[in-house]
């Protein structure tokens, strides 16, 4: 199978504390592990799995590290 990848446009500046946040959140999500990096302006995940279960862990994450509905204005899925 070939690795999942997800990418997402940041649409508002982020504290350093956010992004740190969300890389502890993804080490600690279990496995297979989420890899991720980061642009200006993108967010790049990947991992070996399914990209419907990339999409959920990375929405869960982005819904732990800002409030519920705050990283949808935040941030918007490219693909």
């Amino acid at each position: 199978m070939e690795p999942a990848t997800h990418r997402i446009t940041i649409l508002a500046p982020q504290p350093p504390t956010v992004w740190q946040r969300l890389e502890r959140i993804l080490a600690d999500s279990g496995s297979p592990p989420i890899g991720m990096t980061r642009s200006a302006s993108t967010l790049t995940f990947t991992c070996d799995t399914g990209d419907f279960m990339l999409r959920a862990r990375v929405a869960d994450a982005l819904m732990t590290v800002c409030d519920h509905g705050e990283w949808r204005r935040c941030f918007a899925p490219e693909d």
